[in-house]
């Protein structure tokens, strides 16, 4: 279609629908006995935008026993990730289990699982949290994080 034929005919006019990426479909696992798992996420809407996150913590008959939900006013999606990943941290640290099992945590973030991993490699922005996250590991009997 030419420059003039979509002047005459603008109702003609056909626009490409966006490619959608595919994520992969991963199943959840449940933690082995001895050990409890907690999936965590945050978003916002926007760069920087309204954000939230949340969380839920489950045992290794996969009975959830904590969750949690909340807004954390605006912030970039990279921030939402590190704080939900903190605020996981800091509930495990204050139920019953945390001297008696394993802490599990699963974020979608790629980003945020190799700043936890690597603290010194996050982004200043957000290297306060991650200094905090260092802090609250050293109070647990064990962690894993995916």
């Amino acid at each position: 279609m030419g420059i003039m034929d979509m002047v005459r005919c603008p109702l003609e006019i056909v626009i490409p629908a966006k490619a959608t990426k595919k994520r992969p479909f991963i199943e959840w696992s449940k933690p082995v006995s001895g050990e409890m798992k907690f999936n965590v996420d945050g978003a916002s809407i926007g760069k920087p935008g309204p954000a939230g996150i949340g969380g839920v913590l489950r045992d290794h008959m996969g009975v959830e026993r904590i969750r949690f939900s909340k807004s954390i006013g605006v912030a970039e999606s990279n921030y939402a990730e590190a704080m939900a990943v903190r605020e996981a941290f800091i509930i495990f640290l204050a139920s019953p289990w945390a001297h008696s099992y394993k802490l599990i945590i699963e974020s979608d973030s790629k980003n945020v699982v190799s700043w936890v991993l690597n603290p010194h490699s996050a982004p200043w922005r957000i290297r306060n949290i991650m200094v905090h996250i260092e802090n609250l590991k050293t109070q647990i009997r064990e962690w894993k994080y995916f």
